[in-house]
């Protein structure tokens, strides 16, 4: 099971490297749902971590809908990104009609090169997640998709993450639930859906918000829930 946490400063990446987590998804402004990161930020980042970086690249959180100037802007950030040693990205985008925006998709992807890409949780603003996810497969560069499988948290979506997973699997693309998941309901998740990958925020964190620092007590807890499904 590959464990992917957010981190929000260079504290975080500190703490992740030494709790030797898979995977780091670097973000900015947590008040604000992640956004880009601040590129000092994302330089920094990527000079101290000894494991995998995926940046989040949004410029806005307003919508998962983008101008052609905040593609621009996108594609510019990403450029930045590949010049960094980063492991992947993090996008997303849809249209107006809540499906994945392919034109701008594709865009990105082309700027992205030999970047891993995860599509983000603008997922959930989709309703018809597996038609989405087929669409998303037809991109060998986009390896994952992070959902929490609809509105609410991954555990409020067991049913729809267990299908979304193994459809995953039939189109080679990793579902990585993601929102909401904490040493409560990880078990459930990861037993029930059967996932190959876990997104966690704030269920590691020492008070549950970007505002204190990622508990080690924690991580070790959620490891040996998860284990035992492994098991």
């Amino acid at each position: 099971m590959l464990l992917e946490i957010i981190a929000a400063n260079m504290e975080d990446v500190i703490d992740i490297n030494r709790m030797e987590i898979d995977r780091i998804e670097l973000c900015g402004e947590m008040d604000q749902d992640g956004l880009t990161p601040d590129r000092n930020l994302i330089r920094c980042a990527l000079q101290e971590s000894e494991i995998p970086v995926n940046v989040m690249i949004r410029p806005h959180d307003d919508s998962f809908t983008y101008t052609i100037d905040e593609i621009n802007q996108m594609t510019e950030d990403i450029e930045y990104v590949k010049n960094t040693g980063a492991n992947g990205i993090v996008i997303g985008a849809i249209t107006k009609d809540n499906v994945v925006d392919t034109v701008a998709l594709e865009r990105l992807i082309e700027s992205a090169g030999d970047l891993e890409i995860t599509f983000h949780k603008a997922f959930d603003e989709i309703a018809d997640q597996a038609d989405a996810l087929k669409t998303l497969g037809r991109y060998p560069q986009v390896r994952t998709v992070l959902t929490s499988g609809g509105p609410g948290s991954s555990a409020d979506n067991i049913g729809q993450l267990r299908i979304l997973v193994r459809l995953g699997n039939e189109l080679n693309l990793t579902v990585m639930p993601g929102g909401g998941i904490n040493l409560e309901n990880a078990n459930k998740v990861s037993g029930t859906a059967g996932p190959h990958a876990i997104h966690l925020g704030t269920g590691v964190r020492k008070d549950g918000t970007f505002n204190s620092r990622i508990s080690e007590d924690k991580i070790d807890q959620l490891r040996r829930a998860i284990g035992k499904n492994e098991s």
